[in-house]
């Protein structure tokens, strides 16, 4: 069912946040963004599409459990994290997210790289350093819009706001479909996006994909071998190189932590059809979900692992499937379960 509310929150953001403004581990990547609020006036929520936006507090001291750790959604410096909802870049800095790592990599701590990861940052941090007026910093006026019914809808399972960043105008394209567009990122849809979201971003990326230099003219259908050598801390442009899909890499990481050795394709394929706790990487078909989106029959979900060829061949675009979300729990600063607004 389509969400009829809908989430803003004004704020700001701060153009050195991203790579290579800053380096290493603290920066931002091509589709998380940092966003400075004031906790008591930057939420506003309509209830429906023209209802009077009303604010709300309800993020203030509230968090979610992330494999066993607390992240608030406000931070300590009045920030919220923001992942880019619809889109993927290559990754800047995956970190070791295993928890069952080799005795051989237990001392493993490097966050792991993909190419283009760094291209993509430095462009949105091009990007918005075009958009800011000279004479005003390195902070920008920005707004977060997402649809949604309930708080909890809004945050996923690693206490992130997830939607869309809008800089500029209120009819300003936002920053998601500015990166697809521009070849930067590309298409990764869940189940908790609308029609009309999901239908942008794949008119977008009928653009982007046919961008040269960038993520997607050089995707490959074959499993590209996994580089734990490449990372955020050895970065640089140019970064180009053949890549697999981000979520597929992530895949790999998790993987490549668990065996002795270098992850083959036979040992990648055997524990992506063994499948990754917590993780259902189960979706609809892009068509079946934006003809039923009213009526979706979870029955008619595959698995991702049914898409991967026995090399490790990636047998889908980014664009066809529609994934299962996996939605935080948010609890208020008593404990409680956030329910309502």
């Amino acid at each position: 069912m389509k969400p009829k509310g809908q989430l803003t929150v004004v704020g700001s953001i701060d153009i050195t946040q991203f790579w290579p403004a800053t380096k290493g581990r603290n920066s931002s990547d091509g589709d998380t963004i940092h966003l400075k609020v004031d906790p008591s006036t930057s939420f506003l929520f309509s209830k429906s599409p023209g209802a009077k936006p009303k604010p709300t507090t309800k993020f203030v001291g509230a968090y979610v459990i992330d494999h066993g750790t607390k992240r608030k959604a406000i931070s300590a410096k009045n920030e919220i994290k923001i992942r880019l909802q619809g889109i993927d870049t290559p990754e800047l800095h995956l970190p070791v997210i295993s928890a069952t790592k080799h005795p051989s990599k237990k001392n493993f701590k490097k966050e792991f790289r993909q190419p283009y990861g760094a291209g993509a940052a430095n462009a949105l941090h091009d990007h918005l350093t075009n958009l800011a007026d000279p004479a005003g910093g390195t902070l920008l006026h920005a707004t977060f819009v997402t649809r949604v019914d309930r708080p909890n809808n809004t945050i996923d399972s690693h206490g992130r706001f997830v939607g869309d960043v809008i800089v500029g105008t209120a009819a300003g394209m936002s920053i998601n479909t500015w990166l697809v567009e521009q070849g930067w990122a590309l298409p990764l849809f869940y189940d908790s996006m609308t029609d009309t979201e999901i239908q942008i971003l794949v008119n977008a990326w009928k653009v982007g994909r046919k961008k040269s230099a960038r993520p997607g003219k050089s995707l490959q259908k074959a499993l590209q071998p996994f580089d734990p050598n490449r990372d955020v801390d050895n970065a640089q442009l140019p970064d180009g190189g053949k890549l697999n899909i981000p979520k597929i890499f992530r895949r790999q990481a998790t993987f490549w932590i668990e065996v002795a050795g270098p992850l083959t394709p036979a040992e990648f394929v055997a524990r992506i059809n063994k499948g990754v706790k917590g993780k259902s990487d189960t979706a609809y078909p892009l068509d079946y979900f934006l003809a039923n989106i009213d009526k979706l029959d979870p029955k008619k979900r595959i698995r991702m692992a049914n898409k991967i060829g026995p090399q490790g061949q990636t047998l889908f675009k980014p664009e066809d499937l529609v994934f299962k979300e996996d939605p935080g729990t948010l609890f208020d600063a008593a404990g409680q379960k956030v329910t309502g607004w």
